[in-house]
């Protein structure tokens, strides 16, 4: 039997209005903020999940940052290294032209000219810096953190002396036909070797680029989690708010019905009492 206090009617309403009225709270907050947990209780262990996601999701950035520097690095690295091979092959086409001239004055101007490509060579190698270190001149090993983990991140560098001493070249003459014919020998060896350092080199360009083409995956890959975590599903909030407005007229209306019936029962009750 109904009373006309706390029917079972008005109770089922009130929790259905609570109850519609938290769900559209919710569906409303997350159209509004674009994101599916707002707080540590809306999925303690999904925000768990996409905080170290995100950790990761900015250190890869870094890492992307460290390969992008080091690449511009070695750019300029290989760009010296190019230079200097084409001073060596001027210097090589004075050699042999001196080898072939009798007349001394013109040996003399090709010797001037060669001194001049020797001292280039030493220019080169002075500019020419990794990771603000001299990586042309005596050589350099560093490394170059291009992953997020502690051990396996780091790839090694390692620089060769490409200074005129040390390739052999820096003593050579052509003022004398003998020594002109002599110093094409020495030239093509330091060729030959610099020609190995280049090609060490663009490996080295090769190998940071596949780095930097892993960390770029690996943010797609962990932005898509990150976003399948936090990221508001806007078709289906804006079907749930417009679900919980219904039951919330719902609810409402059968509050209203109720209140009424219990005023009716109440006024006859009265009446009956009074008459």
């Amino acid at each position: 039997m109904s009373t006309v206090v706390d029917s079972r009617t008005t109770l089922v309403a009130l929790q259905g209005l609570r109850s519609a009225n938290s769900d559209a709270a919710k569906a409303s907050e997350r159209l509004a903020t674009g994101l599916k947990v707002n707080r540590a209780g809306d999925d303690p262990s999904g925000l768990a999940k996409a905080t170290a996601l995100k950790a990761e999701i900015a250190s890869h950035g870094q890492a992307k940052k460290n390969i992008g520097v080091a690449l511009g690095q070695l750019g300029d690295v290989t760009t010296a290294v190019s230079t200097i091979l084409d001073y060596l092959t001027e210097m090589r086409t004075l050699a042999v032209a001196a080898a072939g001239e009798s007349d001394s004055a013109v040996r003399t101007n090709y010797q001037s000219q060669f001194s001049e490509l020797i001292t280039g060579i030493g220019e080169a190698v002075a500019a020419t810096k990794f990771a603000g270190s001299s990586a042309l001149s005596g050589g350099l090993i560093t490394a170059v953190q291009v992953g997020i983990n502690s051990t396996l991140s780091s790839k090694a560098l390692t620089f060769s002396d490409a200074s005129a001493s040390a390739l052999g070249v820096s003593a050579l003459t052509v003022g004398a036909t003998a020594d002109a014919s002599s110093a094409i020998g020495t030239i093509d060896s330091a060729i030959d070797t610099l020609g190995g350092h280049l090609a060490r080199y663009g490996g080295y360009q090769k190998s940071l680029e596949s780095y930097m083409d892993m960390a770029d995956a690996s943010i797609l890959s962990k932005s898509s989690q990150y976003g399948e975590i936090m990221n508001t599903d806007l078709a289906l909030e804006a079907t749930n708010l417009a679900a919980a407005k219904i039951r919330q007229d719902s609810a409402t209306a059968v509050l209203a019905q109720a209140n009424s019936m219990n005023r009716n029962i109440a006024d006859y009750l009265l009446n009956g009492a009074l008459g």
